[in-house]
């Protein structure tokens, strides 16, 4: 009889506890953010994007777009950001990038009761669900749809625009000395293809790669386009001098690309891959010219 009391009070205390357990996961599942640290710029923007900004409680020192995030207080860097800064907020909800943010500094934020949410990011697909995602979070699914609806009608257009033309190759550098490319297995890899290029590293297992001058000889692009270089500016010009050979060295068609907008998996790249569109074949976008041709969108295919 003992031991039939004893187990029926541990069933009754065990019932008790997922009875509550399951009370306190379903109100916190029902349960809308209202406050939210953001681990990276990307994140920062979808959320401006969304209009849930004013969710905003901390950003990295990197989250400089739209103007509004520079005002959002500070939690540190992209790469380490400031434990102690992030718990000061007691924000409702952390919401980082998976392959980004760091692991360790997660499983802190997460020991120290804090919901992390990582958002993946590492092709186009993966960015607007992500928008999608965190659009739910908080709360608000309409806004992700919208956006995404948004971000497919720029990449739609964008494809029929380029879609007469023929594929250029193209290199994409982040770095001059060494030469710092986009490789395969990168969303911006993506938006080369779709801008009606054909990246010369898209072979590549890796998302960045050095490449020797040698290699760049060989695949001869056509287009040099210099993304989020800075300092490096006046180095890129020089650079380039001994290597005539290369079609886009000889016609002139190196470009810088100073924003930093194609860099990041946010919801500006459907606006970053217009303007790589626009230097990959500039012919496909003179309005005088199509409106001439009429039904044709590009001129004669030009080297």
């Amino acid at each position: 009889m003992n031991w039939f009391k004893h187990n029926l009070t541990a069933l009754f205390v065990v019932n008790l506890f997922f009875v509550c357990f399951g009370i306190e996961a379903h109100a916190g599942e029902a349960k809308i953010p209202k406050s939210v640290v953001s681990l990276a710029p990307s994140v920062t923007e979808t959320l401006f994007a969304l209009g849930l900004g004013d969710r905003l409680v901390g950003v990295t020192n990197y989250c400089d777009y739209p103007p509004e995030a520079l005002k959002v207080p500070k939690i540190g860097d992209f790469i380490s950001p400031n434990i102690e800064a992030i718990m000061a907020k007691r924000p409702d909800l952390v919401i980082g990038v998976s392959g980004a943010t760091d692991l360790q500094k997660t499983k802190e934020l997460e020991r120290l009761g804090l919901k992390v949410v990582l958002v993946s990011a590492a092709n186009l697909n993966e960015i607007m669900n992500s928008m999608k995602s965190i659009a739910g979070l908080l709360g608000n699914e309409a806004a992700g749809k919208r956006l995404v609806m948004k971000i497919n009608a720029q990449v739609s257009e964008v494809k029929k625009r380029v879609e007469p033309a023929p594929r250029r190759p193209v290199l994409l550098l982040v770095g001059v000395r060494p030469l710092i490319a986009v490789g395969g297995k990168n969303f911006i890899d993506e938006l080369i293809t779709l801008a009606g290029g054909t990246n010369i590293a898209g072979n590549a297992g890796q998302p960045w790669l050095n490449l020797p001058d040698e290699y760049v000889v060989a695949k001869a692009p056509q287009v040099i386009i210099e993304a989020g270089m800075g300092s490096e500016r006046e180095a890129s010009s020089k650079r380039w001098e001994d290597l005539k050979s290369i079609p886009a060295v000889r016609q002139g068609r190196i470009y810088s690309y100073p924003s930093d907008k194609i860099l990041r998996p946010g919801p500006r790249f459907g606006e970053a891959l217009e303007e790589l569109a626009r230097l990959i074949h500039p012919e496909c976008f003179n309005f005088a010219n199509n409106q001439r041709n009429g039904e044709s969108r590009c001129e004669s295919p030009r080297p």
